[in-house]
């Protein structure tokens, strides 16, 4: 039919042309050579945290990666890391080809975090804190820092300052003196973060070169789970899906069982319970001098607090024979519940609630 028309000199019917004409239709893998080991983007809308869209804000399926390279959370989380540094640092580059370099950095064992895999493995319990208003305050009146401050610095041309919350240093101290080791986790940026552990010291030390501080991850490391992903113990046969970027203990330990967060955000937080929240610290008012002598108290004692309840759980740890999670349960969010429910239910005293809470961790609901 088609030799004929030509022979006769009579155009092709437009819908015909139009399909003669038109390109083969792109592939997923064309439009995006990541779409297989990728999780697809969340509408910016749904995204508290970023004004506009992050182009170099990709999230990893991690147990995608953890298959096909034999990499462990650890290294699969670090591939993103990676990829997102080499992304903001040539936004024109072929992501593939960062894709690639940031497998091959991981595989060569360049870990940016610092952590130690052997070092955290063999610990008998694990503490990861979060950083603003957790363990310091960066956001207070300038006005305030230039008198109450624990470092204080010029960064680039403007004057930084940064308040530790009472008792930060004896709780790390106290965890390592226990046999445990510490990690610093912030849901911050980069440059930010890892600027200010340059500047703030323990025994001397910069908090980012500190032997006391077993790995220090920045808002790269923040994972996101499609609900294909099961989470193993808790439920091997539902999917648990991650649509807020969160903080995975999956990364230090694989178990959950040797591992707490410690943290005054519960929105970034999915493993609840593995975690100790805190009231957040607040500087401009802990330093003001017309500060309610009852809410700096309330201040003074919370890290304090932590430490007692770490050292008392790791002495029950020892002396039940338990794992460190379970030893720490009643103190953790979930774990406050059941606690409230076993104390006003059978009269008991806090004591007794933990005891029988250790002794049976189901009476805690495992997650919300």
């Amino acid at each position: 039919m088609l030799l004929l028309l030509a022979l006769l000199g009579c155009p092709r019917p437009d819908a015909l042309e139009a399909a003669i004409d038109a390109p083969a239709p792109i592939t997923a893998e064309q439009a995006d050579p990541l779409s297989d080991v990728s999780l697809p983007d969340l509408p910016l809308w749904t995204n508290k945290y970023a004004p506009a869209r992050d182009d170099y804000g990709r999230f990893f399926a991690l147990t995608t990666l953890m298959q096909r390279y034999s990499f462990s959370r650890l290294q699969a989380i670090e591939v993103q890391n990676h990829f997102r540094d080499a992304r903001r640092a040539d936004p024109t580059a072929s992501e593939l080809a960062l894709f690639d370099a940031a497998v091959a950095k991981v595989k060569a064992g360049d870990l940016e975090s610092g952590a130690n895999a052997e070092r955290l493995a063999a610990a008998p319990f694990i503490v990861v804190f979060d950083l603003d208003e957790t363990l310091y305050d960066q956001y207070y009146p300038a006005v305030l820092g230039e008198a109450c401050n624990t470092a204080r610095w010029d960064a680039g041309g403007a004057t930084r300052a940064v308040q530790m919350a009472p008792g930060w240093a004896e709780l790390i101290h106290a965890i390592r003196g226990a046999g445990g080791e510490v990690a610093l986790f912030s849901a911050n940026q980069d440059e930010l973060t890892l600027d200010n552990l340059r500047h703030l010291t323990l025994d001397g030390v910069a908090l980012l070169d500190s032997p006391d501080i077993a790995a220090v991850m920045t808002n790269s490391y923040l994972m996101m789970q499609s609900k294909t992903e099961g989470l193993g113990a808790v439920n091997p046969s539902k999917g648990e899906p991650v649509i807020t970027p969160s903080k995975d203990l999956r990364i230090f330990d694989a178990s959950l069982e040797r591992v707490i967060l410690v943290d005054d955000n519960p929105t970034r937080l999915f493993q609840m319970a593995n975690t100790r929240v805190t009231r957040k610290f607040h500087a401009d008012a802990w330093c003001s001098p017309d500060v309610v002598p009852a809410q700096r108290a309330a201040f003074d004692s919370t890290l304090p607090t932590v430490q007692r309840e770490v050292l008392e759980s790791v002495e029950a740890m020892k002396a039940g024979a338990i794992p460190f999670q379970q030893a720490f349960l009643p103190y953790t969010d979930l774990g406050q519940r059941a606690m409230a429910a076993l104390m006003t239910g059978n009269t008991w005293d806090a004591p007794t609630a933990r005891a029988a809470l250790r002794a049976n961790p189901g009476l805690a609901d495992s997650k919300y």
